[in-house]
């Protein structure tokens, strides 16, 4: 069956390029985020003689931690979800494209059976054409990774999202990886449509529109029906369950939604594309009436063409909301819980001095300074050691200058010996007060400190607040919050600007707390666009060649459609047209329809979020998202107009007796 495979294959390659191209890309995509994670893994750690300090766990174990080392955390979790989103897109494509392409040769397997071919043989042949595709396109697929991965990198330094410059690394292995993955997710994506192509029955062969017999069979309607089940649930989860908890509950709650749409697509698509091309029979009663009944009709090919674009609009929505929002929800709440009017930061970097702290306190106007200074410490748990944030910081000034609850305990200034802990890090470890912390500063020895206050502040309280006589604390604090004295302070810009001239603003940058959170607001969006732009981009660009490869699959076998309506008499013009409705038709359902389930995932999330005394604001990127949608649109009509004009040129009679 292997010679079937690849005469069959060279025979029908315009629906194979769309496989083809879709896995090449596929495997490209997970390629370049692959040999990027390698290239973060192969960065040299500091040299030795870092400050370090032993702990010993609950269970009697001494661990020792290094402080100083290198945080690669934050770009490769980055790295790793820009590749789970490629891997996912890809597989959810690959399994599509195959399954639309046997849809369309269902009347070529029934010629096979009828000539004798058994239902194993068809399913051999079937996978056989999926290797045939698979293995060059896996190799295609890595050369474009190995040369594509150094300006990858160069893009990525370009960022900033990494602590130090990365380099190229080793790329075979990720390129191994790469390939195998690729030649996995075509096996899988092709493994269900051979068990359907292996059932097909000779009689097929005599059937003209053999493309919608059984369109929902028993495995897809199942499988649907649990996604959808257990997305919904997942779903749910998620208010309520704490941020952390609500970011994998709202991200693949909404990705099994999104597959589930896809699958039991056949089923309601029919009269929803029917309810949006209600306009076009008014509008265009020729070319709209045509178009409306071409996808309520090929239901099969319907759902293909709007599966690529639901499933990218569903999960670029869902990823880029879910991170606008968490960090829309963090600066609303911050804003919230800061009282002081004014902000101080270093002129020239670094952080502030005792002199400059003085100078602040000593001014009749500030009613209260607190000045966090933050450093790494290293804490004990019962079974662990692990690294914390911690700052050296007088709960009593912090609580003035912030509206903090305290949830156990008094928020007083700490004396030797003693910790207050946040609401978070006491409801993780259950370090309540009265209950004893054992923590080290890099370069020190541990120490055991009694709990005496749990606060409850959001992102202005650090997991562990130690007392001023922490041992190698010396870090200087980089801002300082001032709460001013309404009876003796005037407006809070004169006071910044007097305070600045008073320290001197070589010294001190004093901003008023609005105009300081704006300025920070606009540094934290462009990271966030950064951060997207790597998530999303490759994946979204995949995803529009899949979609021109879906419609060129689709039209590939439309000759003798279009010929039968040219003879007729339907005119160039009214199918170019209908062309043109089909595809705005098609993307305009996978749109909406992905924008209901973002909206759905979205607004689950935001129900976990907090922001003190209000509701968590829900951030949208309408720019991209927009961008997108306007995109798949634009591919989709580009590429239909282009296949209609292919089909016409060929002729009316020579396209309905040639051999499809």
């Amino acid at each position: 069956m292997w010679r079937i495979s690849v005469q069959s294959v060279r025979h029908y390659w315009a629906l194979f390029v769309g496989t083809f191209v879709a896995l090449a890309l596929g495997v490209a995509l997970i390629g370049v985020s692959a040999t990027a994670l390698a290239a973060t893994w192969a960065v040299p750690e500091p040299a030795a003689g870092l400050p370090s300090v032993t702990l010993t766990d609950g269970a009697g174990h001494a661990r020792t931690l290094s402080g100083g080392a290198l945080d690669m955390g934050g770009v490769q979790s980055v790295l790793a979800m820009a590749g789970v989103v490629s891997a996912f897109v890809t597989v959810f494509v690959i399994a599509g494209t195959c399954a639309f392409g046997i849809a369309l040769r269902r009347r070529d397997m029934g010629l096979l059976r009828l000539v004798g071919a058994g239902g194993p043989q068809v399913r051999r042949m079937v996978l056989g054409e999926s290797l045939a595709v698979a293995v060059p396109a896996a190799v295609t697929g890595c050369l474009a990774a190995a040369v594509a991965a150094p300006g990858v990198l160069d893009a990525l330094n370009g960022t900033g999202l990494s602590p130090v410059e990365l380099h190229l690394g080793p790329v075979l292995w990720p390129l191994v990886f790469a390939a195998g993955s690729g030649l996995l997710i075509a096996v899988l994506g092709v493994f269900a449509a051979s068990k359907r192509a292996a059932r097909v029955r000779p009689t097929e062969a005599l059937r003209e529109a053999d493309l919608d017999a059984r369109t929902m069979t028993g495995g897809r309607a199942l499988t649907g029906a649990a996604l959808l089940v257990g997305g919904a649930v997942t779903v749910s989860m998620a208010p309520g369950s704490g941020a952390e908890a609500a970011t994998p509950l709202a991200l693949f709650g909404t990705m099994a939604l999104a597959v589930a749409a896809a699958l039991l697509g056949p089923v309601y698509l029919p009269p929803l594309l029917r309810l949006l091309s209600l306009p076009l029979r008014w509008a265009d009663p020729v070319a709209g009436r045509m178009a409306a009944a071409s996808v309520t009709t090929s239901r099969r090919r319907t759902a293909s063409l709007v599966g690529p674009v639901l499933a990218i609009v569903a999960i670029v929505g869902v990823f880029t909301t879910v991170l606008s929002t968490a960090g829309a929800a963090t600066e609303a709440d911050d804003r919230a819980r800061t009282a002081a009017q004014l902000m101080v930061e270093p002129a020239g970097g670094g952080g502030l001095s005792p002199a400059d702290l003085a100078a602040l306190r000593a001014d009749p106007r500030v009613a209260a300074v607190s000045a966090p200074a933050a450093l790494d410490v290293a804490v004990a748990g019962p079974i662990e050691v692990w690294k914390d944030q911690a700052a050296v910081v007088d709960p009593a000034a912090l609580a003035r200058t912030h509206r903090i609850t305290v949830t156990e305990g008094k928020a007083a200034a700490l004396a030797p010996g003693t910790v207050a802990v946040s609401k978070e890090f006491a409801d993780w470890y259950g370090r309540h007060v009265g209950t004893e912390v054992t923590y080290g500063l890099f370069g020190g020895r541990p120490v055991k400190a009694t709990v005496v206050a749990v606060l409850d502040g959001g992102s202005a309280v650090p997991h562990l607040l130690l007392p001023p006589d922490a041992a190698g604390a010396a870090a200087a604090p980089e801002r300082a919050s001032v709460l001013l004295d309404p009876r003796t302070a005037g407006s809070a810009g004169a006071v910044a600007a007097e305070l600045t001239r008073a320290i001197g603003p070589d010294r001190v940058k004093v901003t008023e707390t609005a105009r300081w959170f704006d300025h920070a607001a606009t540094g934290q969006d462009r990271l966030n666009r950064l951060v997207l732009l790597v998530l999303t981009g490759p994946a979204s660009l995949y995803a529009l060649i899949a979609v021109a490869s879906t419609l060129v699959m689709s039209y590939s076998r439309r000759g003798r459609e279009v010929a039968g309506m040219r003879m007729i008499g339907v005119s160039a013009g009214q199918l170019r047209r209908m062309a043109v409705w089909e595809s705005l038709g098609t993307t305009a359902a996978g749109v909406a329809i992905a924008a209901a389930l973002v909206a759905i995932g979205a607004r689950a999330y935001r129900g976990a979020l907090t922001v003190l005394g209000g509701e968590a604001p829900l951030s949208v990127p309408w720019a991209l998202l927009t961008t997108l949608a306007g995109s798949c649109m634009l591919v989709g009509v580009v590429v239909s107009l282009a296949a209609t004009g292919r089909l016409l040129r060929q002729g009316g009679v020579a396209a309905i007796t040639s051999r499809q």
